[in-house]
């Protein structure tokens, strides 16, 4: 027998236009409102990871890029490393 986590509650105020979407919604998923308000916090979640994963993934594109485009370039390591800063300076951030 599968035993549940122990829950807490969580009480939040709403605008009444938001509190009327998740009736809404409720209502069109014939469940309640505290599971449409679950729902969406999961969603939140996987989308602040998947924004993280995003992140990090175009970073590391980012990096193979300049990498790939200073060998072609035949730039040495000192170039390479003046282009790198320039770079940065050009985005403001780092290629990690």
């Amino acid at each position: 027998m599968k035993r549940q986590s122990p829950t807490k509650q969580v009480s939040v105020r709403l605008p009444a236009r938001d509190h009327q979407r998740l009736v809404l919604e409720a209502e069109r998923q014939g469940t309640t409102v505290a599971e449409v308000a679950r729902q969406r916090i999961q969603l939140a979640e996987k989308q602040i990871e998947l924004r993280d994963m995003i992140s990090s993934l175009l970073s590391h594109i980012t990096k193979n890029i300049f990498v790939i485009t200073a060998n072609v370039a035949g730039l040495n390591p000192d170039e390479s490393e003046a282009a790198r800063i320039s770079i940065e300076k050009q985005l403001k951030r780092r290629l990690k």
